[in-house]
């Protein structure tokens, strides 16, 4: 396996690699670009590991062209283990980093970024987590149970918290080959032993199996519908209107969700229905059969 001396020289030889690049597309362009030393950040922060002391090229033009922003932004570690863990096998990621970033990474080398990174990821895991509003959905895509295993088809149950100032964090997830009660029940149960012994809100898209999970595991949380699904579900069933019209539809629904409190917002709602009952019959419908489903939010006002 790689150490980490051999992983940090891989990062410097992708940064000299994206130097080269840039002044020979400069080159191509017409514009004159010079390699110019280098400069040595103290610290480099990335997901799996601290890095200190790295020489950094510089380029220069007109002016000083900076190298770092978009390894700043998109760490280099990070990257891999996206590209892996999405179903990429290592191999191939040793043809993508040569052929996007221009650099050559042994699988080795890619391993022991990984295994790195896996490392911060349980650590964040098993962390502790505080009461709150938490919001649980599924994703479809392809993904990797392991590093070792091969990419698959299936659904990534993920629970996302909210912080005191609105951000949001990802807190647990589960792999699974479909949203079911049971893998939900588990990914609930698994906040529960890390300490979420209470749970203020859960949000979920309406499915069965995570209301019925929730209702198991936190069993006096309330609920509440997720509104952009709901929302895309709702447009789906509005038929075309004329532009004047569609603009006072728009409004008079959007003015549903400002309301001060439950009361009023079932009372703007009320009327948003007798308004486009005709014009929108079967929108009014599900709206009407499913607004009590997504009103709870109400009860947390922003604070």
């Amino acid at each position: 396996m790689a150490s980490t001396g051999d992983v940090e020289a891989s990062d410097r030889g992708l940064l000299v690699a994206e130097r080269d690049r840039r002044v020979s597309e400069a080159k191509q362009r017409g514009e004159k670009v010079y390699r110019w030393d280098y400069t040595v950040r103290k610290c480099w922060t990335t997901l799996s590991r601290r890095l200190e002391q790295v020489r950094v090229p510089r380029l220069r033009g007109r002016e000083e062209i900076g190298l770092m922003e978009r390894y700043e932004r998109h760490g280099l570690d990070q990257m891999l283990f996206a590209l892996t863990v999405g179903g990429l096998r290592q191999r191939k990621v040793v043809g993508w980093v040569r052929r996007f970033l221009g650099g050559a990474l042994s699988p080795a080398t890619i391993g022991a970024v990984l295994e790195q990174a896996q490392e911060q990821v349980e650590q964040r895991r098993n962390a502790a987590i505080p009461p709150g509003r938490y919001r649980a959905d599924g994703i479809y895509l392809r993904y990797r149970r392991s590093v070792s295993q091969p990419g698959r088809k299936g659904v990534l149950l993920v629970a996302v918290g909210v912080r005191e100032g609105g951000g949001f964090e990802v807190l647990d997830w589960r792999a699974a080959s479909a949203e079911t009660t049971e893998d939900c029940e588990e990914l609930l149960t698994r906040l529960w032993k890390r300490g979420l012994e209470k749970a203020e809100l859960i949000v979920s898209d309406g499915l069965i199996v995570i209301i019925g999970a929730a209702q198991m595991v936190y069993p006096t949380a309330g609920h509440q519908r997720c509104l952009a699904h709901w929302f895309r579900n709702l447009e789906a069933l509005t038929p075309r209107l004329a532009w004047l019209d569609r603009r006072k539809f728009g409004r008079e629904f959007s003015w549903i969700w400002e309301a001060g409190n439950q009361a009023q917002a079932r009372d703007w709602a009320r009327r948003f229905c007798a308004r486009w009952r005709w014009a929108a019959p079967e929108m009014v419908e599900k709206f009407q059969f499913e607004v009590e489903e997504v009103l709870a939010f109400f009860n947390f006002p922003a604070q």
